[in-house]
């Protein structure tokens, strides 16, 4: 897997979430809008309600979703999601497992004929993760919510470009690009997740229906870095390593037996 992922940039994993977990988000978020508590909301209803609310949004896009996103975190959704088996393989395979992921609200939003920055603010021309602050030891991810279908744009990536290196850009927009540069449309369906380089330059795809998809960066939190993620946006940690667990259990960073000796000592004079 790391070297796929080193020749590539990215990794699809399909089926990476469970049908069960995700039908359980999108109910919460169902319930979240129309404020109740309806455990069985039927697949269906769940996203033409969706679409209904988005159609007569008279809020900005980033004021309709980051409730949504707040709600997911405090409601432990987030974490479970990455613990799912086949995602946290992947995950722990590619950073170890002291992992942690930035819990600034960025579930996107995408509308029908809101195809350009200028309109939606979610909405993301090529870029890259870096630009924003990324560390390059971080990783990306990027899963459908709520979708019509695979079909719909969704996002597209610049195959070989993490390979660039930091791409000139000015005004949240690539300023030197390869003349020709090969790209490829993701179609994902529910549960497929997609893992890629804070490198990787990618942007979203016009929709002719209502979608909302989830990124999310995370990095491993011992690692050192030289970008400023770390020190101005606010991190989970949702995973420790044997190694970290047992600096946590002993509870400072002197490693002494505070948290875990109450006996008696006899001291050797």
């Amino acid at each position: 897997m790391k070297s796929n992922f080193s020749d590539t940039g990215f990794l699809i994993l399909k089926n990476a979430i469970s049908k069960e977990l995700l039908l359980d988000i999108q109910r919460a978020i169902y319930n979240l809008l129309n404020n109740s508590e309806d455990p069985n909301i039927p697949e269906d209803k769940i996203y033409s309600d969706f679409c209904q609310k988005v159609s007569f949004l008279k809020t900005s896009e980033y004021e309709f979703i980051e409730p949504i996103f707040e709600f997911l975190l405090y409601k432990g959704f987030l974490s479970k999601m990455l613990l799912e088996e086949k995602l946290y393989n992947a995950l722990t395979n590619l950073l170890g497992k002291d992992l942690s992921f930035l819990t600034d609200a960025s579930i996107i939003l995408n509308l029908p004929n809101k195809d350009s920055p200028k309109k939606n603010y979610l909405f993301k021309d090529w870029h890259q993760e870096i630009w924003s602050g990324a560390g390059t030891s971080s990783i990306q991810i990027w899963t459908p919510l709520l979708h019509k279908n695979s079909e719909q744009g969704q996002m597209e990536i610049a195959l070989e470009s993490f390979k660039w290196g930091h791409i000139p850009h000015r005004g949240r927009k690539p300023i030197d690009l390869p003349q020709k540069y090969d790209t490829e449309e993701l179609h994902l369906e529910y549960g497929d997740v997609i893992i890629f380089s804070t490198l990787l330059l990618h942007r979203s795809l016009p929709t002719t229906s209502p979608r909302l998809s989830l990124p999310l960066q995370l990095d491993n939190f011992r690692y050192n870095y030289l970008s400023n993620s770390r020190s101005t946006r606010n991190w989970k940690i949702f995973s420790y390593s044997e190694i970290t667990k047992i600096e946590k259990m002993l509870g400072n960073h002197y490693l002494s037996p505070y948290r875990t000796f109450e006996g008696d000592i006899e001291l050797g004079i």
